[in-house]
């Protein structure tokens, strides 16, 4: 008996020592893979300058009071106000400002408003152990793993916008519906919903699911069957928040104009979004040449959704959950996308840490009850896993920003260091002067034209003759200027007066220009210098042209009136040829008037500007060109032809010594 004793009490020693050794070995595993991504999420997280829409984050939390913050986001901005109310009170505790680049060292201001990004991103990560533990994932322990130092994952828990917050209270309010957490689910999901208004796709299609197996039914004090009505309150409450919200901010919930605003996307665009972009983030990662290829996105993402099929067919109450949220929420997703076309993978960003568990979840299911192989199977793929994406996060990390956007602040500094006194400037678009509330300056910005509209001549000349009032130089900060300038007019109307560009500076599509201009310089509204009266078929009239020299650029203004509405978007060209029998020499071809604003989108009888501009070959023989103008389909390239019949129209000659 001592014996057997002994022996019963060994094997009960044993397995505590091996039950107390896999917790703890669970425990290290999840909290390395945290400190792994906390190290590489925070390795120069301030070095790059903000892009575009983080400078929209600092202007609306350090150039508004909390009034004007509220305003903006109801008339304004599609966004809810949770993510901005945390961030500026952020800003506010830790005496975030901005500063003067060239002119000051900088504050930490890149560093101190990115941070609440880079701690939601190791919180979500975190959730996902007791996520895949729910799912009863043999091997959950590595879920972390997959996803520390993937580059999605960490590009935008890098950024100082609402992304990593998002994925973090979406994936908390899944947890509380499978976890049967009621009052975890209260307080998730209506902070998710008020964060980012995506977050409706996901959370409906896991409340759909949980409502249908049960998750979060009070039961009945006597006993009988809980109401259904009871439950429908108890998941929907949540949802209330977001519908007095969208009643509040009602005008640019139904209404707002985005720039980026496309075409709707198709099944397999969507397809390319969730599977390669997402999931082997081709979106960053072709840039650089490191994209894979499309078919290893496609295969995980069909070997995910398989997993959490798996899971759901094994336990509908906690895998359907998970199941519901990535397909009916994706699905709704593409439904929204048709209503609103701005696809982007970031719209997408929640779906990432529910595909993780569904790949694990695969493993799990085939490997059945042999977790030792489970958990061995799922070590060896979280392994693959971080060295694929060590390797791609490196190389989108160590390359330069300007890549995918520009350099704001290197921008910002090469106007402070070359600023004269007197000197002032123009933002076109409008928003572009949000720059200036992160990265200050002496020189004093008014804002152009806003989205949704278009800059004319008359606006051109007043807001050049105001900014010229001090005599100065005018400088011209052009971002996005072709939704709200497509044909340019601002910089014609400088060039029209007797400016010049006297300093100039180039990050991708952002253009900083400084115009000396004469001292009796007249800024009249621009008008062409050689009037014409010529019309192409259809009803588009040619009423003069310009042309504006500087070395060896060359710019032409053709000035188009519609004399009736237009169906297509005419492609627009000046040819530069040594005859009328020649093929031209140099040439600008571009969409008349701009790919924002076409001929189809041009009112009936406005006289329009349209810039194009031609450089100079070096090697170009000296002598005398002529100048022709035409019109043609985009598609097939046939021209249209002249009510005289010739299908380009002679401008003039052009001498070239």
């Amino acid at each position: 008996m001592p014996n057997q004793f002994d022996s019963r009490l060994s094997r009960d020693i044993m397995r505590n020592v091996k039950r107390i050794t896999r917790v703890w070995a669970g425990r290290i595993s999840v909290v390395a893979a945290l400190l792994l991504f906390w190290g590489v999420a925070l390795w120069r997280l301030g070095a790059p300058s903000f892009w575009y829409d983080e400078l929209f984050n600092v202007n609306l939390i350090l150039g508004h009071d909390l009034s004007g913050m509220f305003t903006v986001l109801r008339t304004q901005q599609p966004y809810p106000p949770l993510y901005y109310l945390f961030l500026k009170g952020w800003a506010a505790l830790l005496g975030a400002r901005p500063y003067a680049p060239g002119l000051e060292p900088g504050s930490g201001l890149e560093f101190l408003l990115r941070f609440p990004s880079v701690l939601a991103g190791v919180l979500s990560l975190a959730l996902l152990f007791p996520l895949g533990r729910r799912l009863h994932i043999s091997g959950a322990r590595f879920l972390p793993w997959l996803l520390a130092v993937h580059p999605v994952f960490l590009w935008y828990a890098r950024d100082a916008r609402m992304y990593a917050l998002w994925v973090l209270l979406t994936l908390a309010a899944i947890y509380a519906l499978m976890a049967q957490r009621r009052w975890l689910w209260w307080g998730a999901a209506p902070a998710a919903l008020l964060t980012h208004y995506f977050a409706l796709s996901p959370l409906a299609g896991a409340a759909t699911v949980a409502f249908f197996t049960g998750n979060l039914n009070p039961p009945s004090r006597t006993g009988a069957r809980p109401c259904w009505l009871i439950h429908l309150a108890t998941l929907g409450a949540p949802f209330l928040f977001l519908l007095v919200w969208i009643l509040v901010a009602l005008r640019v919930a139904l209404g707002f104009q985005s720039f980026g605003t496309g075409s709707p996307p198709d099944g397999a665009t969507f397809m390319g979004i969730a599977g390669p972009d997402l999931l082997t983030a081709r979106v960053f990662l072709e840039p650089l040449g490191q994209a894979l290829n499309p078919w290893w996105a496609y295969g995980v993402l069909g070997l995910a959704l398989v997993g959490l099929m798996l899971r759901a067919w094994k336990a509908p109450s906690r895998g359907g959950i998970c199941l519901g949220a990535a397909i009916l929420g994706a699905a709704a997703t593409f439904i929204g996308w048709q209503l609103r076309p701005v696809q982007h993978v970031r719209y997408l960003i929640w779906l990432l840490p529910l595909l993780a568990p569904g790949l694990a979840g695969l493993v799990s299911t085939l490997c059945g009850r042999r977790r030792a192989a489970a958990r061995g199977t799922l070590a060896v793929l979280g392994l693959l896993v971080f060295l694929w994406g060590a390797r791609q996060s490196q190389a989108f990390m160590t390359a330069a920003r300007t890549v995918w956007y520009p350099d704001f602040r290197d921008t910002v500094r090469l106007l402070n260091e070359r600023a004269l006194p007197g000197d002032s400037g123009i933002a076109v678009a409008a928003h572009g002067a949000e720059i200036f509330t992160a990265y200050r300056s002496p020189v004093t910005f008014v804002p152009g034209p806003t989205i949704g509209e278009r800059m004319q001549p008359e606006t051109a000349a007043r807001l050049a003759s105001v900014q010229r009032g001090s005599g100065g130089r005018v400088w011209t900060l052009l971002y996005q200027d072709e939704a709200v300038d497509p044909g340019q007019v601002l910089i014609g109307t400088l060039e029209a007066a007797g400016g010049y560009r006297v300093e100039m500076g180039y990050s991708r599509e952002l253009r900083l220009y400084a115009y000396a201009l004469p001292q009796a310089a007249s800024l009249l509204p621009l008008a062409p210098q050689h009037p014409l009266e010529s019309t192409f078929e259809g009803g588009v009239a040619l009423r003069g042209w310009s042309l504006h020299r500087e070395e060896r650029l060359v710019a032409v203004y053709l000035f188009w009136e519609l004399l009736a509405p237009q169906t297509e978007a005419w492609m627009g060209a000046v040819h530069l040829a040594p005859n009328a029998a020649s093929a031209p020499t140099v040439q600008r071809d571009k969409v008349a008037l701009s790919d924002y604003w076409t001929l189809p989108d041009l009112p009936v009888g406005e006289i329009i500007p349209d810039r194009y501009e031609m450089v100079i070959p070096v090697d170009l023989p000296a002598g005398t060109y002529q100048l022709f103008a035409l019109l043609y389909a985009p598609d097939s390239g046939q021209r249209l032809p002249l009510t005289t019949g010739v299908d380009r129209l002679y401008l003039g000659d052009f001498v070239w010594q």
